[in-house]
């Protein structure tokens, strides 16, 4: 099928010349040459077959309570009802809109653009409008029960938001019941649109999270992992991936840094061609090898966060005021485009290019305006001009809460809601995620069409209804938007997936140091005596839920048994555990072990750049807001260095027509896990002096290594969830490591003070004990630093803008 984002349209015309023209080539009907070939625009609406003609497609009920219909060749039909099914040229297709013919937006034969632009030009403004939100069913819709009232905003005609269900093999089946019954509710409505369900990233199969993926640095891993990810979300209901997110973390220390993959441009854009190709395209083998471009097992990609979220100033989190500013002293703006536009378009599979994108929140900072407004990424034309005018023609969704008094209208706050549409209308966004206010929606189109006149008005809203729909259309969603709980099944059972996710684990450790062979081929196969100290974990709370406080091995108990011989802590039993239910192992009791392994994490700084003030999710604190540094290494720090920045670069007007100060200098922080290097270095002073310490990193941010590198004869590092199980794999020598840093590891705090945040790989970096410098692709293997096809690639001097377009952004 053609890509999506290549065809240009007159938007706001009637069913006409230019829709004719586009099929001027067609048939009337199937012929016998080409029995699927679609008729001309000008034969529709297309009255049925006579009773008696033959048939070319059969029947199935599934046991999930709908019907399959197969056409020979053909597409694959799902419905509850059987009576929306009718036939023409002795194929079947669904009657949508309940008219008993067979309208062009009806017709499977068709491309999906010209299908979704046929049906955009039958609904009203205010029709229209209902499909530009990503809201869900109804407000912070988790599940439900699509026959009641629960579902208002799906009644009322919501078609696109998130579930966050996080479908895995102990709840599918529950999941799809949901699903199903949401698509259900939409088979029944007035043009049978269906239900656009998406998920924020999260781990599936046991592949690990993009950023602990991207280690690896191998294409066709990446592709694999997009498949895997696909196959079961969509396995689930899932057909749109609200990511990956693609911003690349060129500021260290910024909050969201985990959610996304590296610093780097050309790693960024090689990483979303081939994981994005790989979830947006239905493959026809388990290799990732045959591809079938869009079809059952597709899932949309919705790259974020559009774009420079990695280039925040403060380094916190931008669903907070105090996160809102991105800034570009190194005059480096146009790579952080690199992922979307060399990536995102050029994916590696035949759907061609990324389906949507969503904006960010934060404002591209620049007295003057060099990036547009000083506004968020939802209202800045500037950025979102930069992508139509390379070509390309997906949706545009919103980040969540940007329209709504009070949320996160960063720039726009003296604009009305209606006002604000409005200048999301004029931008060219097409879909606002987390809401569903059509009076707003409505009210704002009313004042675009007093500006601009009713027919461009209807013409602005028919265009982002046909995004939107050409999006469904393409992942098949009209045809088939019904799961199956037996495929599901299949899928969260498979071995191949299985034995894929603890391959691409191995292949995603880092081994960072290795003195003295401390780990090599084979090593431990003796299953030699091993002190895994336990660990004490508070209670964290997160935005949906609570995380008890517990104590527990600091590798699972199941990845080593079968290892080593395992000495541990003594911990008392206790239905509120602390941290004094831990007895340690004295030195007499560890005299004869050979290795301590050891998992800690990267410094967790304790303010995320600030304290107090309103925060998202939490409201008004009640403190007086506080700036404060963001930390990367375990011991206190203050921001007295010669590099810090002594008057923010960004800050808002104040009353008094002054600049705020978001500044830093002379404020102090420190890690919540300082305990984690008093533990090290516990351990190191109790080991035999022939025993060796194994460091486990796992990593969220880069770090200062330098606290705790002399303690450890060894340090292998993952990112977020790799599994303890390829730890194991790496530490006894079963596997040889092979992953590369994606970011670079600081020398000290004052580096990173000293860089800019919108420039990759400008740090000083940390070199250890045996000499080696912890930057950008250093990784060891059992022969020493790794030296191969990924590091020449990747080594080369950093990208500082797409290479595929010119970069034009509209005034």
């Amino acid at each position: 099928m053609a890509s999506i984002t290549r065809r240009g349209f007159v938007a706001g015309s009637a069913l006409s010349a230019g829709l004719v023209a586009a099929l001027a080539g067609c048939n009337a009907a199937g012929t016998a040459a080409d029995p699927l070939a679609a008729p001309a625009a000008d034969k529709y609406p297309i009255d049925p077959d006579k009773e008696g003609a033959a048939a070319k497609y059969s029947t199935e009920e599934v046991r999930d309570g709908w019907t399959r219909v197969t056409n020979e060749g053909g597409a694959i039909l799902g419905v509850m009802d059987t009576a929306k099914i009718i036939q023409v040229d002795g194929l079947a297709f669904k009657d949508l809109n309940g008219n008993g013919k067979l309208d062009l937006y009806e017709d499977w034969r068709q491309p999906a653009d010209v299908r979704a632009r046929a049906l955009a030009e039958m609904m009203s403004s205010e029709e229209c409008v209902n499909l530009m939100w990503h809201g869900g069913t109804q407000p912070m819709a988790m599940s439900g029960n699509a026959e009641t009232e629960e579902n208002a905003w799906l009644l009322a005609g919501s078609r696109a938001g998130v579930s966050r269900l996080a479908s895995d093999k102990e709840s599918y089946a529950s999941d799809i019941q949901w699903i199903n019954g949401v698509q259900e509710t939409c088979e029944n409505s007035t043009y049978g649109i269906p239900y656009l369900n998406s998920t924020d990233p999260y781990d599936t199969l046991g592949i690990p999270s993009t950023i602990g993926l991207t280690a690896c640095m191998d294409k066709d891993l990446w592709r694999k992992a997009g498949m895997w990810t696909g196959r079961a979300w969509r396995a689930t209901g899932v057909s749109c991936h609200l990511g990956p997110q693609v911003d690349l973390y060129t500021n260290p220390i910024t909050k969201r840094l985990a959610g996304a993959e590296t610093e780097d441009p050309a790693l960024g854009r090689d990483f979303t061609a081939a994981f994005g190709g790989g979830m947006q395209s239905t493959w026809g083998d388990d290799e990732a090898t045959d591809d079938l471009g869009w079809g059952k097992d597709s899932v949309g990609i919705m790259l974020k966060h559009y774009v420079g979220a990695g280039a925040i100033e403060t380094g916190a989190d931008d669903h907070n005021d105090q996160g809102k500013y991105n800034v570009f002293p190194g005059d480096n703006f146009n790579a952080h485009l690199v992922p979307f536009v060399d990536g995102g378009m050029h994916l590696d599979s035949k759907t061609g290019q990324m389906a949507a994108v969503m904006t960010n929140y934060g404002i591209p900072y620049d007295e003057d305006e060099k990036y547009g407004e000083l506004v968020a990424g939802a209202y800045n034309k500037h950025n979102v001009s930069i992508l139509r005018n390379a070509g390309w023609d997906g949706v545009v969704c919103t980040d969540w809460g940007v329209l709504k008094d009070g949320d996160k209208t960063w720039g726009v706050e003296a604009l009305s809601q209606p006002e604000r549409f409005e200048k999301m209308l004029e931008v060219g966004i097409d879909q606002i995620g987390g809401d569903f206010f059509t009076d707003d929606g409505n009210s704002g189109t009313a004042l675009y069409a007093k500006e601009k006149g009713d027919n461009e008005a209807l013409a602005r809203v028919r265009d982002s209804a046909r995004r939107v729909c050409t999006f469904m259309m393409n992942a098949g969603l009209f045809e088939q938007p019904y799961c199956e709980a037996s495929v599901a099944s299949a899928v969260f059972s498979s071995q191949v997936a299985a034995d894929f996710a603890a391959e691409v684990n191995d292949r995603c450790v880092v081994m960072l140091k290795n003195s003295g062979n401390a780990i090599a081929k084979d090593g431990m196969k003796d299953k030699p005596k091993v002190y895994i100290p336990q660990k004490y974990v508070a209670a964290a709370r997160g935005v949906f839920s609570t995380t008890p406080a517990s104590i527990k091995s600091c590798i699972d108990d199941a990845a080593i048994s079968e290892r080593f011989d395992v000495v541990t802590d003594y911990v008392a039993a206790s239905e509120e555990p602390t941290e004094a239910d831990i007895t340690r192992l004295t030195a007499e009791e560890l005299a004869d072990v050979k290795y301590a392994i050891v998992k800690v994490k990267n410094p967790q700084d304790a303010f995320g750049g600030f304290e107090g003030g309103k925060m998202a999710f939490v409201g008004d604190t009640g403190i007086p807001l506080q700036w404060h540094p963001v930390s990367l290494q375990y011991r206190p720090y203050t921001a007295d260095g010669p590099n810090v920045r002594k008057v923010s670069l960004a800050g808002d007007i104040l009353e008094d027509g002054t600049k705020q100060d978001r500044g830093h200098f002379g404020k102090s922080t420190h890690a919540t896990n300082e305990s984690d290097l008093d533990l090290v270095m516990d351990i190191k002073s109790k080991l035999p002096e022939t025993a060796k310490l194994i460091l486990v990193v796992e990593a969220d941010h880069p770090m200062v290594f330098s606290e705790i590198e002399p303690y450890a004869d060894a340090i292998v590092l993952g990112w977020d969830n790799i599994t303890d199980e390829a730890y194991a794999h790496i530490i006894s020598g079963e596997v040889e490591p092979s992953g590369l840093l994606q970011f670079q590891m600081p020398a000290s705090m004052d580096t990173v003070e000293a860089q800019d945040e919108d420039v990759p790989r400008d740090m000083e970096c940390y070199v250890d004990a045996d000499g080696n410098t912890y930057d950008f692709c250093f990784g060891l293997n059992w022969s020493g630093v790794i030296d191969d096809e990924r590091t020449k690639t990747y080594k080369a001097a950093p990208l500082t803008g797409p290479e595929t377009c010119e970069v034009k952004a509209d005034k």
